[in-house]
C-alpha cells in the first residue's frame, strides 16, 4: 500500500507540480523580481522541509501516522480550490507529439539506474548492482541519442538536449543535484542516530531537525538581497563552504553520550549554507534558458533535484553499513589489541551487529568501563564520523564544481 499509494502515485504527483511551480514562477517573473521569486519558491519548500518532521512527528507519537495522509487530502483540496487564480501559460507541445520512446528510455533508464543503487545496500546484491547500475547508464544515453536525433531531424525531443550546450545550465543542475545528494543523506542518517542511539521519539526528533531547515528557511528568504551584494555564482561557492564546515563540525559529535545540543552547531551552519545555494542555483539554471524552454529547464532542475533524493538516501544507506563495519575492526581491535585477527571479527560482525540490535544503551552507559560500553561507543562514533566524511567529501566536490560556474549578467 505505502509502495502503490505514496512512492508511485505521490511520487507521480510531485514529478508533475514541481516542475510546473517553477516554469509558473519563470514564466510570470523576470530579473531580479524573478530571483527573489525563486528564493521564495525554495524558502516554501523549507518551511514544508521543517514542518513535516515535526508535523508528522506529533501525529506518529501522538495520534497515529495515518494522520499524516489523511491530512494531505485537504491541502490538496485548498490546492485545487485555489488553483484557478494560476495565471494560465498555453502549451508549446501537444500530447500526440509527445516521442513515447524517448519517455521509455528516460523513465526506465532512472528507475534501473536508482534501483541499481539502492541494491548496493542488500547482502551478497553487489553483482546485481553493478548490472543494473550499467543497464540504467545504456538506457540514459540511447535516450540522449534518441534526442539528438529528433532535433537533427527538425523533430520535437522529449527533452531539448541543446540546453546542455550552456556551461552554467549544465552546472547549475550538477551543482543541484550534488546539493540534493548531501541533504538527503544527511535527513536519513540524522534521525536514525537520534531514534535509535539517543532513543528521541518522532516528535523529538522532529524537534531536533529545526536548526537545520530553519537555517536553510531564513537564509533562502534572503537570498536575492545577498546576490545583490554578492555575485551569485560566490553565492553558490560560499554555501558550500558553509555547508563542507557544518558537516565536517558533524563528523565529530556522534557517540553514545551525544546529545541534540552537540548537533545544532553543526546542522545549523549546514542548512545555512544550504539556504544560500539552493535558490541561486535555480536561477542559474532557469535564467540560463530561453523564455520558450523553460518548461524544460524546469523539468530536467526537477529531475536532477530527485535523482540526487534517491541517489542520497540509498548511497548514505551503504556509507553506513561500511562505516560500522569498518568502526567495529578499530573498537575490537582497540578493546582487544593483538588478540582477534580480521578474519575472525569478519567471521563474527553478523553476531556483533545482531547483538548491537538486543543492547540496552541506557544500561550500557551506566557502565562506561565495560568492553561492551567501548566496543559500542568507537563503532557508533567510527560509523557517523565515516558517514559525515563522505558528505564533506560531495560539499567539496559542489564547491570545486561551483567554481566553474560563470559570472551572470547582473543589471
Amino acid at each position: 500500500m505505502l509502495l502503490i499509494g505514496w512512492s508511485i502515485l505521490e511520487g507521480i504527483g510531485a514529478a508533475l507540480m514541481t516542475p510546473a511551480t517553477a516554469s509558473i514562477i519563470t514564466g510570470t517573473y523576470t530579473g531580479k523580481n524573478r530571483a527573489f521569486a525563486m528564493g521564495i519558491w525554495t524558502a516554501v519548500a523549507s518551511v514544508g522541509a521543517a514542518v513535516g518532521p515535526l508535523f508528522g512527528g506529533f501525529l506518529t507519537t501522538f495520534l497515529s501516522w495515518r494522520w499524516g495522509f489523511g491530512i494531505e487530502l485537504i491541502i490538496v483540496m485548498i490546492i485545487l480550490i485555489f488553483s484557478r487564480h494560476l495565471k494560465p501559460f498555453p502549451p508549446s507541445m501537444e500530447l500526440e507529439e509527445l516521442d513515447k520512446i524517448s519517455i521509455v528510455l528516460s523513465t526506465m533508464g532512472i528507475l534501473v539506474l536508482v534501483i541499481g543503487i539502492l541494491t548496493l545496500n542488500t547482502a551478497g546484491g553487489w553483482k546485481t548492482a553493478v548490472i543494473m547500475i550499467g543497464v540504467g547508464i545504456i538506457l540514459l544515453t540511447l535516450f540522449y541519442h534518441r534526442e539528438k536525433v529528433l532535433i537533427m531531424r527538425g523533430l520535437k525531443p522529449l527533452t531539448d538536449i541543446r540546453l546542455f550546450r550552456n556551461w552554467n545550465f549544465t552546472l547549475g543542475n550538477l551543482t543541484r543535484l550534488i546539493m540534493q545528494l548531501a541533504l538527503a543523506g544527511t535527513v536519513f542518517v540524522l534521525p536514525v542516530f537520534l531514534q535509535e542511539v539517543t532513543g528521541l521519539n518522532a516528535f523529538t526528533t522532529g524537534l531536533a531537525s529545526l536548526p537545520l531547515t530553519m537555517g536553510l528557511f531564513v537564509v533562502a528568504i534572503a537570498s536575492s538581497r545577498i546576490t545583490s551584494r554578492i555575485a551569485p555564482h560566490r553565492v553558490v561557492s560560499l554555501g558550500f563552504l558553509l555547508s563542507l564546515l557544518g558537516s565536517f563540525i558533524l563528523s565529530f559529535q556522534f557517540n553514545l553520550n551525544t546529545t541534540v545540543w552537540d548537533i545544532v552547531p553543526g546542522s545549523l551552519l549546514l542548512g545555512v549554507g544550504l539556504g544560500l545555494a539552493f535558490p541561486v542555483t535555480s536561477n542559474i539554471v532557469l535564467s540560463s534558458a530561453e523564455d520558450s524552454k523553460q518548461s524544460d529547464a524546469s523539468g530536467i532542475l526537477s529531475t536532477c533535484s530527485s535523482l540526487g533524493s534517491s541517489m542520497g538516501t540509498a548511497i548514505i544507506g551503504l556509507v553506513l553499513i561500511l562505516g560500522v563495519i569498518n568502526g567495529l575492526y578499530a573498537a575490537v581491535d582497540q578493546t582487544f589489541p593483538n588478540e582477534f585477527t580480521k578474519d575472525e571479527i569478519k567471521q563474527n560482525l553478523t553476531h556483533y551487529t545482531e547483538t548491537f540490535k538486543h543492547t540496552n544503551l541506557t544500561g550500557l552507559r551506566e557502565n562506561e568501563k565495560s568492553n561492551a560500553y567501548k566496543i559500542i561507543n568507537i563503532t557508533i562514533s567510527k560509523e557517523m564520523k565515516t558517514t559525515f566524511d563522505f558528505i564533506s567529501l560531495i560539499f567539496l566536490i559542489g564547491l570545486i564544481s561551483s567554481l566553474f560556474i560563470k559570472p551572470l549578467k547582473r543589471k
